[in-house]
C-alpha cells in the first residue's frame, strides 16, 4: 500500500488519530497489533468512536455533514428569540457570565452593527434557554413588586383604620366633655377648632404621591379649585423625570407649584385670566393689564420672584431657579427674569428653558428639597437626575 493512501486507509476505518502505516494496515486486514497506551487513547478520543457502558467503546454512527449555521440580524434573532431587540440585547449580556465559552460581546456588536451573524444551533439553543431565564426572573420581579404594593396597600388601610379609630375616640371624648360643659359658647368655639384639626389631619394623610404617564411624580397638597388650575395640573404631569409638588405652602403663603427639574428648580404661578379677555401685558416694571386694564393682582412678575425667593431661603441649597408666570391665554411680557407663558404650555416651556441649564440637579438634591418642604417620602427614587 503506497504511502499516500494512508488517509484512505484512515477513513475507512474512521480513525482520526495519527497512526503508523504499519498498524493501520494490520487494522485494515483484521490482524492483531500492538498499540501504546498513548495510541490507544488517541484512537479512542479521535471521534471514531463513542463510549458507551463503563470498559465499553464502540464506532460512532456516520453522521451527515452539518447543515449551515442561520444568518440573523438583530430584528430576525430577536423574532426568533420570541422577544424585542432590547430584551435581546440584555439576555446576551447575562449570556456573557452564564455560557463564556461563545463569545456573546462580539455577537451583540455585529447585531448592534446592523450585519447579519452567522448563528449556529447550539448558540441558538443557550439563547433560548437565557430567554426563558430572563422571562421567569421578569417574571419573579414583577411578582415581588406586586406583593410589595399590597402590603403596602395593607399598610395603608391599617393606617386608616387606625386613625379612624382615634377620630372616633376623640368624638366620643368631645361628646363626654359637651355633656360636662357649662359654657355653651366656649364649647362650640372649642368643638370647631377641634373639626379644623381634625379636617387638616385627614387632608395631610390622604395627600400622595401619584405617578404620571410621563415617568414623574406628582403630590397635590390642595384640590384644584379653578378651571386653571386643573389645566396647570394636567401641563404639569406631562413632565418627564420631574417631581411636581402643587399648594405648597412655603414659610407663611403658598406657593401654587414647585417642580424638581433635572435642570432646575421652576417655580410656577397661574393667574385665571380666561384666553377670551385679549393680550395680558406684563411690563418689566410696573402694573400688569389685560386690554388697557389692570389686572387684580398688579405685579404676578413680583409675586413669583418673591415665591422664589421665599423658597430659596426656606431651603437653602444652591441650585438653579426659574420663576415661571402661566395665563390661560396670549401675554405679551418684557425682560427675560420671569417666564411668562400658557398655562397648556407651562410643561413645555419649563422643560426646554430648563434642560438648557449648564448646572443639574442631583437626586440627593431633589430628596433634600422635598424633605425640607415637609411632603411625604417619594415612593421609590427619582429617575433621570
Amino acid at each position: 500500500m503506497p504511502h499516500s493512501s494512508v488517509p484512505a486507509v484512515a477513513e475507512i476505518l474512521r480513525l482520526r488519530a495519527p497512526l503508523s502505516l504499519q498498524v493501520l494496515r494490520a487494522a485494515l486486514k483484521g490482524k492483531r497489533v500492538l498499540l501504546t497506551e498513548e495510541e490507544l487513547l488517541a484512537i479512542l478520543s479521535s471521534g471514531g468512536f463513542v463510549e458507551g457502558p463503563p470498559g465499553q467503546w464502540s464506532l460512532a454512527p456516520v453522521s451527515s455533514a452539518a447543515p449551515a449555521p442561520a444568518r440573523f440580524n438583530q430584528a430576525s434573532l430577536a423574532s426568533r428569540a420570541g422577544v424585542d431587540g432590547g430584551v435581546l440585547l440584555k439576555v446576551l449580556e447575562a449570556l456573557v457570565t452564564d455560557h463564556p465559552e461563545v463569545n456573546w460581546g462580539a455577537l451583540r456588536d455585529r447585531l448592534e452593527s446592523g450585519a447579519d451573524v452567522a448563528v449556529s444551533e447550539r448558540t441558538l439553543g443557550l439563547l433560548e434557554e437565557g430567554v426563558r431565564r430572563f422571562e421567569v426572573a421578569r417574571l419573579r420581579a414583577e411578582k415581588q413588586r406586586a406583593e410589595e404594593r399590597t402590603r403596602e396597600a395593607e399598610r395603608r388601610r391599617e393606617l386608616q383604620q387606625l386613625a379612624e379609630s382615634e377620630v372616633a375616640m376623640l368624638r366620643a371624648e368631645l361628646d363626654d366633655e359637651r355633656r360636662r360643659a357649662h359654657d355653651a359658647a366656649v364649647e362650640r368655639d372649642r368643638l370647631r377648632q377641634e373639626a379644623e384639626k381634625l379636617v387638616a389631619l385627614k387632608e395631610q394623610e390622604t395627600a400622595a404621591w401619584v405617578a404620571t404617564a410621563a415617568g414623574g411624580w406628582m403630590l397635590d397638597l390642595g384640590a384644584p379649585e379653578t378651571f386653571g388650575e386643573e389645566k396647570l395640573r394636567q401641563a404639569l404631569g406631562q413632565l418627564e423625570s420631574a417631581l411636581v409638588v402643587l399648594n405648597v405652602p412655603v414659610a407663611g403663603r403658598e406657593i401654587e407649584a414647585v417642580v424638581v427639574h433635572p435642570g432646575g428648580i421652576a417655580v410656577v404661578e397661574q393667574y385665571d385670566i380666561p384666553s377670551t379677555a385679549g393680550v395680558v401685558s406684563v411690563p418689566a416694571s410696573g402694573t400688569a393689564s389685560v386690554e388697557d386694564r389692570a389686572l387684580e393682582v398688579s405685579d404676578p412678575r413680583g409675586e413669583v420672584l418673591g415665591a422664589v425667593r421665599v423658597l430659596q431661603k426656606a431651603v437653602s441649597l444652591d441650585l438653579t431657579y426659574l420663576p415661571v408666570v402661566a395665563f390661560q391665554g396670549p401675554a405679551d411680557a418684557e425682560g427675560e427674569d420671569v417666564l411668562v407663558c400658557l398655562t397648556a404650555e407651562v410643561d413645555l416651556a419649563v422643560d426646554d428653558l430648563l434642560h438648557s441649564q449648564p448646572s443639574r440637579v442631583s437626586a440627593d438634591d431633589a430628596i433634600t428639597l422635598l424633605a425640607k418642604l415637609g411632603v411625604p417620602d417619594l415612593p421609590e427614587p427619582p429617575s433621570g437626575f
